[in-house]
């Protein structure tokens, strides 16, 4: 976090009387306090020449308009805390007419007490501080854009104080001084230009700066414009141009170093790649957006220049029949529930009917045929075979004689061919129909689905740093202990989304650039993205305390304003590809088939089962 302190320098003049000291010294304060930086919590640092009587006054003067202060009449540093310097409201005042004023000047600078939000202000007779000689007093300290070092020159002869800028586009620049203003007694203070610094001091007369851009694949460098080969470093391409746009509003030059890292923090404490160079003040500004991360808040300074790029799991929903019984979905639970029940009432009716039958035909003549038909006894068996022969829409042996057993077997038949006819109306259609039951991390991890991820450095780093079971399990899916690692090309991955059951990690934007380009339309339609890093958009960083931090938060403004920031995210990433209808035919295959064919394999089993035992029963 920055030290937020307020720094006010005064050099006292002087003037005939204490008594007018006091009060040129107090109102001045107020008035620039009050237009310029307000502050209520003020450390003075006056000379040895001035006497207690002289500071009591003073600060009854100051408690009179509720400045909070302290008074020093000798000089051992600067304290860079006043008060709570979280309230930005904190204010120092030191006499420049004291034989030690450059010496203090220079302890801040060595301090970085110049940097934003500091501010200063000093005061001085305007034969004493002529341009030149405030160009020569400043040339090697660093006030530099974001710096706000105000000086109210007293004019001679006069009650009337210039108030002029100091400042240095940057290191290798000369100091410049900008007229901001007047004050007077009678008119307070007198601005020509309110603007903030960062817009006052935009112009950096061609500093030259130094960048780092981050590159997976080094052809890169060859196509960051051109919009070429948008698959591979897109952040890169995207922040490259934001950058430029920056750089020439600002007036300066740049250079750019290359890595294939974006930097992640070493065992010594260090971090390497762009981040590293960042934090070791090799660079300005880096060239490639990353990640807003706990363990780089403290190193890096983060602009909200952000790229709309996301890194997740895209997967095509797997058929129902993949990951559910798909046969007993065509109707609802209640629906089974009234079938059986059903089942259950209309079997011991049958089998009433058919024992009544069986007993009043046996002696009958007009049914021999049926005799015939029907030698032995019914037993639950058969009457079991007849509902089971009719629901399966196989027929049956059995040849009812009678009414009661005609109506009971007719309405099994009825019942039978609804059932059949609503089924078969459904089951075809829920055999090619996608599920929506994949919508969490843990449902992706106890799937079918199998599991790869992009190979990029960014992925394997963020792959070892989770601590939640469900991710570290999904970690252990991509790279099992012991056994190569499911890591492959963002091609191959995105090949095997469309030919198998299977969930691929990388950045979205580009897989769905390689969908739009290989998938047919019915094929574009269940694709489903699931977070997993839970990281926020990549940012822009810059150096921490930089000088320019202001000046290109502003023109990271501008950028998204003025649309050049949607126009890169148009060029170079894609859209989720709409879905315009599944209507091709899907073929159906072993797998939507399992549970039949598991029905039918163990059907069999008991079958043989069940006919050893009757062949052992019989022999014995």
């Amino acid at each position: 976090m920055l030290v937020y302190k307020r720094f006010l320098i005064f050099s006292i003049i002087s003037i005939a009387s204490t008594q007018h000291i006091n009060d040129v010294f107090v109102t001045l304060i107020t008035d620039v306090s009050t237009s310029l930086f307000p502050a209520t919590r003020i450390s003075c640092h006056l000379c040895n020449s001035i006497s207690d009587d002289e500071i009591l006054r003073l600060s009854w003067q100051f408690s009179n308009h509720r400045l909070i202060h302290t008074f020093r009449n000798n000089f051992d540093h600067l304290d860079p805390l006043i008060y709570d310097n979280l309230e930005h409201k904190n204010l120092y005042i030191l006499d420049m007419e004291c034989e030690y004023s450059i010496y203090a000047l220079q302890r801040a600078n060595a301090s970085e007490l110049f940097s934003s939000p500091k501010k200063w202000l000093l005061l001085g007779r305007e034969n004493h501080w002529e341009d030149l000689v405030i160009k020569e007093t400043f040339k090697d300290l660093g006030v530099y854009p974001d710096s706000d070092v105000l000086m109210a020159r007293k004019m001679n002869d006069s009650e009337d104080f210039d108030l002029i800028s100091i400042y240095r586009p940057s290191s290798v620049r000369e100091v410049i001084i900008e007229f901001r203003g007047n004050w007077s007694a009678s008119g307070g203070v007198r601005l020509n230009d309110r603007r903030v610094a960062s817009i006052r001091r935009m112009n950096l007369q061609k500093t030259p700066l130094k960048s780092c851009l981050v590159m997976t694949d080094p052809d890169t460098i060859n196509h960051l414009t051109d919009y070429q080969h948008k698959r591979t470093d897109p952040v890169t391409k995207a922040t490259y141009t934001w950058i430029n746009h920056m750089i020439k509003r600002m007036n300066a030059t740049i250079s750019f170093e290359i890595s294939d890292s974006w930097g992640y923090k070493m065992p010594n404490g260090s971090f390497s790649g762009m981040i590293g160079m960042l934090q070791r003040k090799e660079i300005d500004i880096g060239g490639t957006a990353t990640f807003f991360v706990a363990e780089r808040i403290e190193i890096v300074e983060y602009v909200q220049l952000y790229t709309k790029t996301r890194s997740g799991w895209l997967f095509r929903q797997p058929l129902l029949s993949s990951v559910s019984n798909i046969f007993i979905l065509p109707f609802q639970k209640r629906v089974w529930i009234a079938i059986g029940v059903t089942l259950s009432l209309v079997f011991p009716l049958l089998y009433m009917a058919m024992k009544w039958e069986y007993s009043q035909n046996r002696d009958s003549k007009s049914a021999k045929y049926w005799r015939e038909l029907n030698p032995a006894n019914p037993s639950f068996s058969d009457d079991f075979l007849v509902i089971l022969g009719a629901m399966a829409q196989q027929g049956y042996s059995y040849e009812p004689y009678r009414v009661p057993s005609r109506i009971t077997t007719l309405m099994v038949l009825i019942f039978a061919l609804s059932l059949y006819a609503s089924y078969t109306a459904n089951i075809v259609s829920l055999l090619q129909t996608t599920t929506d039951a994949i919508k969490t991390l843990a449902d992706l991890l106890y799937s079918p689905l199998k599991k790869g991820a992009q190979d990029v450095i960014y992925n394997r780093h963020y792959f070892k740093t989770f601590t939640d079971n469900v991710r570290k399990a999904l970690v252990e899916t991509v790279e099992p202990k012991g056994k190569k690692g499911s890591w492959m090309s963002l091609d191959e991955g995105v090949r095997k989304i469309r030919n198998e059951l299977f969930a691929f990690h990388g950045e979205l934007g580009t897989m769905y650039q390689v969908v739009q380009e290989t998938f047919l339309e019915d094929e574009k339609c269940g694709l489903t993205e699931i977070d997993y890093l839970n990281i926020l958009y990549p940012l822009l960083v810059i150096q921490k305390r930089s000088p320019y931090l202001e000046i290109i938060r502003n023109g990271a403004l501008k950028i998204k304003e003025s649309g050049l920031q949607d126009r890169e995210h148009f060029r170079l990433w894609t859209k989720k590809p709409e879905c315009y209808g599944n209507t091709n035919f899907i073929s159906i295959g072993f797998q939507e088939c399992y549970f039949p064919l598991v029905i039918m394999g163990y059907g069999t089993l008991i079958t043989v089962a069940v006919l050893i035992i009757e062949m052992l029963w019989r022999k014995r």
